[in-house]
């Protein structure tokens, strides 16, 4: 029987030259690549579903494209609103779905405020619901006769999947690669093979 002894030379993604650190970014995207918010972006779009009552179905999104469709669950004289009717339709029904009362600490008390909101993540504190939410919080400001309850929520499941596909597209770029690979302490061998 015989024993043998391999010695390697361990590298760091930032040591290893351009070449080896592209074979390494192709293989992470091969083989170990995994987009992990799917969850929180589903959690997202179900809680807005069912507070505005839609349904979104054959949704799909990677870090190139989108694609969904949707259909109301409203009444159409809902669904046909727009401007000034919409704005008071949507306070009136929705405003706990847009806004949380804002917390105030004093020491170790804390109070919800009665008059002071915050709009940030209402639906499930995760920032995705901000992208969501977007089209409403702009109508609210600049409310118009053009848009319809319909229309605005079209373009909040737009706004949603754009960010969605943004959001995994910038989780597969060669920058978070790096960052993914010095903050788990990968090494690599000098030809870009991951060291196991």
């Amino acid at each position: 029987m015989r024993t043998e002894t391999r010695t390697y030379t361990l590298y760091r993604i930032t040591e290893l030259s351009e070449e080896a650190k592209e074979k390494a970014y192709n293989q992470w995207l091969c083989n170990g690549y995994f987009y992990g918010w799917t969850n929180e972006n589903r959690q997202t779009l179900d809680t807005f579903c069912e507070r505005f009552g839609i349904v979104c179905r054959n949704w799909r999104y990677d870090a190139c494209n989108y694609s969904y469709d949707y259909r109301s669950r409203q009444e159409d004289c809902i669904d046909s609103l727009s401007g000034w009717r919409l704005m008071a339709y949507l306070m009136n029904n929705h405003w706990n779905d847009l806004c949380t009362p804002k917390y105030f600490w004093k020491g170790m008390k804390g109070r919800k405020s009665k008059i002071f909101v915050d709009t940030c993540c209402p639906l499930t504190g995760y920032y995705i619901d901000d992208c969501i939410l977007d089209p409403i919080y702009k109508f609210l400001k600049f409310p118009t006769e053009n848009v319809t309850f319909d229309d605005l929520m079209n373009d909040c499941l737009d706004s949603f999947f754009r960010a969605c596909r943004d959001d995994m597209e910038s989780t597969q770029t060669l920058e978070y690669f790096t960052e993914e690979s010095n903050a788990n302490n990968w090494e690599y061998l000098l030809d870009g093979n991951l060291f196991n």
